[in-house]
């Protein structure tokens, strides 16, 4: 891995397909996949080498949520999502902040990652998760050529990185950050994922891995134990579902943003069954961004730990409540906006399909570019700052707490029509991953190949960078979107800012779908042109 990889952007295979956001990983998959594993060892091998090559993005200091469906009709969701500290201090915290701090110890949560990745090895991989993790210790100890993405976070976030010792010890050298195809090494993440391999989720959760985070997290003001980090569950639960012309799609629920887009998407059937097909980048597009909008004032309101959330998804999902967001969508009415914070969107998104019939969308990541801005020096671990999306309004269903799961971002989606699972996508985009998956299934409803869904011109609404406030009627548009788009944008209510084509200040996403090819079926794969994946099938 000493030189970037080569990658293809759509594939199509008889037995198997594959998208992730790096070529490597993509590759990792498919070598699982023609070796005889399934879409779960695949999908494993490909998430534990993305925290080698995309450490920006993702961790084992990050959180993980998948979707996972067999031949047998069966489909769960994991939730791995992590729990604040039970002795988190609240008081101390609003008095000195008005907003959750984004960098630092403060904003880490309990890292989810490992325990997800044992999880779906355990219940539905057909080799031991140690075997999914060898690809990626051989990559973090002999190197990986910097990716442009990669490369490019570096640059964004040289100033935060260069505080911290462990980033500087591992991501700088002669005093720059490492460029695209410089060779980052990092052995001591391979010393842990080696641990890990060797001892499974007990070296992260009560053994020498676990203890060194909360050892470099004690130091630096948390108070994180290694009790929370003992009692971190992984929540097993049957996702939401809503249709769109004829083509269920289901998400997770609980603590993760997945419910609201499925909102969005029942109230965008209302508009199309009145409308037609959808053009969300063209003369639909305004309608389209006014429920993309009221789903996110539904969330920041209501999405929250399960346990304090005060409305159920059932309530959100009802007839009467989507019929009326379609209604005002479709009306004059001035659009109400509120305002949001802005957040990036550092997730990896990997999607996986094989011949036995079983589908997987397996979500991960560190939440910021680089998370917290923490690297553990011991382990080579990148710390997460999923904690950064609880709010300090104590009126807040979202309010931090000790011992609470934090609104989520991470969303992995499935679909399934005339009662058979069709596809698996996957998002990047922090908060706006409903918006790039509202725009994947828009696209493909009017028959678009899963290369033009990915890659197709894309605008969201709000911005993905971290720490700062943010009106939420700021709609991004890379310059390719349609005049007409823009214009609907505009007089639905809200500011548009061009941006280049292809930026991934829009989010990426991955697809993996049934397809027919001669008659036959097939499976086709897309990866967004906006990363630096590949799509794969065999």
């Amino acid at each position: 891995m000493s030189a970037f990889i080569e990658r293809q952007l759509a594939a199509q295979g008889p037995d198997w397909a594959v998208a992730t956001p790096h070529a490597a990983a993509s590759d990792a998959a498919a070598d699982v996949l023609r070796g005889g594993g399934n879409a779960v060892d695949a999908a494993l091998a490909a998430a534990a080498l993305l925290t080698v090559v995309y450490p920006n993005q993702c961790s084992v200091g990050g959180d993980l949520l998948a979707l996972v469906g067999t031949a047998d009709g069966e489909i769960r969701c994991v939730n791995s999502s992590g729990r604040s500290p039970r002795a988190v201090d609240v008081e101390s915290l609003m008095a000195a902040y008005d907003m959750m701090p984004v960098l630092g110890a403060l904003p880490v949560t309990v890292p989810g990652v490992v325990a997800g990745w044992a999880e779906l090895a355990g219940r539905w991989g057909s080799r031991p998760l140690a075997a999914a993790l060898a690809p990626a210790e051989t990559a973090a100890r002999d190197g990986v050529a910097v990716a442009p993405g990669l490369a490019q976070d570096l640059r964004r976030e040289c100033a935060g990185l260069a505080l911290d010792p462990g980033m500087r010890g591992v991501f700088f050298a002669d005093g720059d950050v490492l460029a695209a195809g410089q060779t980052l090494r990092q052995p001591h993440l391979a010393r842990t994922l080696a641990m890990i391999a060797d001892q499974g989720p007990s070296a992260v959760y009560g053994g020498e891995v676990g203890a060194s985070l909360v050892k470099l997290l004690a130091e630096r003001g948390s108070s994180m134990t290694e009790e929370d980090l003992a009692e971190h569950t992984v929540r097993l639960s049957r996702p939401h579902s809503a249709s769109y012309d004829g083509v269920e799609y289901l998400s997770s629920g609980d603590n993760s943003q997945g419910q609201y887009f499925l909102q969005a998407l029942k109230a965008l059937d209302l508009v199309r069954t009145a409308r037609g097909p959808l053009e969300p980048a063209g003369r639909d597009a305004g309608v389209v961004a006014r429920v993309l909008a009221r789903a996110a004032t539904d969330r920041d309101r209501h999405c929250a730990d399960p346990d304090w959330s005060t409305v159920p998804a059932d309530e959100l999902l009802s007839d009467a409540y989507v019929r009326a967001i379609a209604e005002d969508a479709m009306s004059d009415s001035p659009v109400r906006l509120a305002g949001q914070r802005k957040v990036s969107g550092d997730t990896v998104a990997v999607v996986v399909a094989d011949a036995n019939g079983t589908w997987v969308s397996l979500i991960q990541s560190v939440f910021h570019a680089f998370g917290a801005a923490l690297l553990d020096p011991t382990t080579g671990v990148v710390l997460h700052n999923r904690g950064a999306s609880f709010s300090l309004d104590p009126t807040s269903p979202n309010r931090l707490a000790g011992g609470k799961l934090p609104l989520h971002t991470l969303m992995p989606v499935l679909t399934r029509q005339d009662g058979q699972l069709s596809a698996a996508h996957g998002a990047m985009g922090g908060r706006a991953q409903p918006q790039v998956h509202t725009h994947l299934a828009l696209h493909l409803a009017t028959g678009a190949p899963p290369r033009h869904a990915t890659s197709a011109p894309r605008w969201v609404l709000g911005a993905m960078e971290a720490g700062v406030t943010e009106g939420a009627g700021v709609v991004k548009a890379e310059r390719d979107v349609a005049v007409a788009g823009v214009q609907a944008i505009e007089r639905a209510g809200f500011a548009v800012e061009r941006i280049e084509s292809y930026d991934d200040g829009v989010g990426h996403g991955q697809l993996v779908r049934r397809a027919t090819v001669a008659g036959r079926p097939w499976l086709a794969a897309a990866t967004d042109p906006r990363a630096d994946g590949s799509a794969l099938a065999g």
